[in-house]
C-alpha cells in the first residue's frame, strides 16, 4: 500500500478581521480609557437566572461608578444560547446588569468566578473586593468576597434597567460577604471553586494572600467555605472571628509553613480533584505576579500594594482531600499549616534544568482535574508566566504532570523532578510572552479526551505588539513530549502533538492605545450546549465600539467548534 500522506501543518486562527455568523461573540468594554491595562477578569459557563442559558461576566476593577473613584465593578451578560454577534456593554442592555463596587479603591472585581455553591441549579456570581475597607473596627484593604446568589432576580434588575449596588442591594438578592480578618489581608485576591467534600457541591478557596501569620508579614492564608443552601441567604462573615462566626462548621483556613514571610500563599488557589476519588484537593501557591496586585486601597501607606512576590521561584502545596474529617460539620477553627505532621500534603519549589528552563513564578497559575492524555486519571498543569525558557527571559514556562495523584505525600523541586511522574514542560514562544499566565481546559473538540488552552498574552504575532497568543494544545491518547517549544521554528509536528495558535487582533498603536493582550483571564464551558466545550477569555486591552473606548479591555467567546484543529 502507498505511504500515509505526511500529517497536515498545525491549524492557526487569526482574530484579526475573524467574524463567522457563529462561533464568535464579543462584549466590547466600557469604562474610561485605559480600564484595562490592570487587568480585566471574565468568568462565565453558569445559568444564573435559571432562563435555560449559560451565562458569562466581565469586571473592571478601575471602574468609577456613581462618583466613586476605583470603586470597580462587574458586568453579568445573561446568555441566549447563542455564541454570536456584538454586545457594546457601553450601551444600555436588558441582557447586563451592572453591579458596583461600595467604596473607593475597592477594585470589586478584582477577580471573579462563577459556580453553584448553593446546590440550588443557579449560577452563583463570586466577586472579589481585595481592596475592601471593613468597619468595627476600622481596616484599611482588609479586602472581600461576595458571592451573588443566582436567580431570576437577577434578570429582573437587568430587564428593569436597574444597578445592583454593594452599598445598597435591592432586597430582591441574596448576597454573602466574608470580610478580611486583619488591615491589608486582602481577602478576594484570588478564589476557584470545586467539590471538596464530594457532596455534588461546589465549595470556595479564597485566598488573603497578605495576612499575616505568626507575625510573618504577607505569608498569607487560603479560606474554604463548604457550599450548600447555608449561602442562599443575607451574611455577612467577618474574620476576624474565625472559629466564631455563622459559617462555625463550614469553613477551614489553611496557613503556609512557619516562618514564610511575603510568600503570599494564597496569591492563586484551585480546587481539583487530582486522585479521582470525586473530592477535590486544594492547591495553592506562594508565588505573585498579578498586574493588580500594585493598587492602593483607600488610605493605604505606599507601598503596602504588592503585585510581584512570592517564595522564590514560586511554590506550590497540595492539602489531599482526606485531611478532611467525615461528617456534615467540620470543627470549628479547624485550621491546617502546610509542613505540619501528620497530614496528606504536597510541596513542589520553582527549580532549573540547564539548557531547558529556570523557575521564576512556578504556580502563579495552577489548573486541574481534567485528563489531557487519555488514561482516566486527572493530570494538573502549573504555570511560571516570568519563567526563562531556553535563554528566552519572561518567555514563560508551563508544567504539565500526569496523573497527579502521584504527586501525594512527595516534596521535591523542579530542578529534580520524580522520574516516575510523567511531565511535560512547555516554553512560551518569544522573550516576554510571558506564556501560561492564563490557561483554561475542556474538551473543545468532543472527542473524549480533554484539552489546554494557554496563554502568550504579550506576545506579537505578525508584529502586532502584545496582540497575544492562545495556543490550544489538544488532548491525544498517550503523554506529550517531555519538552513543548511554542517558537515556530521548535514546535513538534502535528504528528506528535497538535497545537492550534490563535492570535490576537490588534498590536500596540500608541502608548495610550495598547494591543489586545489576548486571554489575560480566562474561563470554559458549553456556553451552546452542543457538546463541545468554548472559550471565555479577555482581550485585557482591547478597545470598546467608541473611537473614545482605549484599552477599555473586551470580553470573547470562541466556541470550541469555531476552533480549527487538523
Amino acid at each position: 500500500p502507498p505511504p500515509p500522506p505526511p500529517p497536515a501543518a498545525n491549524r492557526t486562527l487569526d482574530l484579526q478581521g475573524f467574524a463567522p455568523a457563529a462561533g464568535f461573540l464579543r462584549a466590547s468594554g466600557s469604562g474610561a480609557a485605559g480600564d484595562g491595562r490592570f487587568g480585566l477578569p471574565v468568568a462565565g459557563g453558569h445559568d444564573a437566572d435559571l432562563d435555560g442559558h449559560r451565562d458569562y461576566a466581565r469586571a473592571n476593577m478601575l471602574a468609577s461608578p456613581l462618583g466613586r473613584a476605583r470603586a470597580g465593578g462587574v458586568q453579568l451578560i445573561f446568555g441566549d444560547g447563542r455564541i454570536a454577534g456584538n454586545v457594546d456593554l457601553a450601551v444600555p442592555n436588558n441582557r447586563v446588569l451592572n453591579i458596583v463596587g461600595d467604596g473607593a479603591q475597592e477594585a470589586t472585581g478584582g477577580e471573579i468566578w462563577m459556580a453553584d455553591v448553593t446546590g440550588d441549579g443557579a449560577g452563583d456570581l463570586i466577586i472579589g473586593r481585595p481592596n475592601f475597607r471593613a468597619a468595627a473596627p476600622d481596616r484599611i484593604g482588609a479586602g472581600a468576597l461576595t458571592i451573588i446568589v443566582g436567580g431570576p432576580a437577577l434578570r429582573t434588575l437587568a430587564t428593569n434597567g436597574a444597578t445592583l449596588d454593594l452599598r445598597a442591594p435591592p432586597p430582591s438578592v441574596r448576597i454573602v460577604t466574608l470580610v478580611g480578618a486583619a488591615t491589608l489581608d486582602r481577602l478576594g485576591f484570588w478564589m476557584r471553586t470545586g467539590d471538596i467534600t464530594g457532596d455534588g457541591v461546589d465549595d470556595i478557596a479564597v485566598g488573603a494572600d497578605q495576612e499575616d501569620t505568626g507575625g510573618a508579614v504577607n505569608s498569607g492564608a487560603v479560606y474554604v467555605i463548604r457550599g450548600g443552601p447555608h449561602l442562599d441567604a443575607n451574611l455577612t462573615v467577618d474574620l476576624a472571628g474565625f472559629g466564631a462566626t455563622a459559617l462555625d462548621g463550614r469553613i477551614f483556613r489553611v496557613l503556609p509553613p512557619p516562618g514564610s514571610a511575603d510568600y503570599h500563599f494564597g496569591a492563586t488557589v484551585a480546587l481539583a480533584d487530582l486522585d479521582g476519588n470525586r473530592r477535590a484537593e486544594l492547591i495553592a501557591s506562594a508565588s505573585l505576579n498579578r498586574a493588580g496586585g500594585v493598587l492602593l486601597a483607600e488610605g493605604a501607606p505606599p507601598g503596602s500594594a504588592v503585585g510581584s512576590g512570592g517564595n522564590p521561584g514560586g511554590s506550590v502545596f497540595i492539602l489531599w482531600d482526606d485531611n478532611l474529617p467525615a461528617g456534615a460539620l467540620w470543627p470549628a477553627n479547624l485550621t491546617f499549616t502546610m509542613g505540619a505532621l501528620p497530614i496528606s500534603q504536597t510541596r513542589i519549589d520553582g527549580g532549573s534544568v540547564a539548557g531547558q528552563y529556570t523557575n521564576d513564578r512556578f504556580g502563579e497559575e495552577i489548573l486541574g482535574g481534567l485528563d489531557y492524555n487519555g488514561d482516566a486519571a486527572p493530570d494538573v498543569f502549573f504555570g511560571d508566566i516570568t519563567g526563562q525558557a531556553t535563554g528566552r527571559d519572561a518567555a514563560g514556562v508551563g508544567h504539565v504532570f500526569f496523573t497527579a495523584a502521584r504527586l501525594k505525600n512527595r516534596s521535591f523541586t523542579m530542578s529534580a523532578p520524580p522520574v516516575d511522574i510523567a511531565l511535560t514542560t512547555i516554553f512560551g514562544p518569544s522573550a516576554g510572552a510571558i506564556f501560561s499566565d492564563t490557561a483554561a481546559h475542556g474538551d473543545f473538540d468532543n472527542d473524549g479526551i480533554d484539552d489546554l488552552a494557554v496563554s502568550s498574552p504579550t506576545a506579537s504575532p505578525f508584529g502586532r505588539v502584545s496582540a497575544g497568543i492562545m495556543h490550544v494544545i489538544w488532548g491525544r491518547s498517550g503523554n506529550w513530549p517531555a519538552v513543548v517549544d511554542l517558537l515556530d521554528a521548535r514546535k513538534p509536528s502535528p504528528a506528535l502533538l497538535r497545537i492550534t495558535d490563535i492570535f490576537g487582533a490588534r498590536g500596540d498603536v500608541s502608548a495610550s492605545d495598547r494591543g489586545d493582550t489576548l486571554m489575560y483571564s480566562a474561563a470554559s464551558a458549553d456556553m451552546d450546549r452542543d457538546g463541545r466545550d468554548d472559550l471565555i477569555v479577555n482581550e485585557m486591552r482591547g478597545n470598546g465600539v467608541s473611537p473614545a473606548a482605549t484599552d477599555v479591555g473586551n470580553l470573547l467567546v470562541i466556541g470550541g467548534a469555531a476552533i480549527p484543529k487538523q
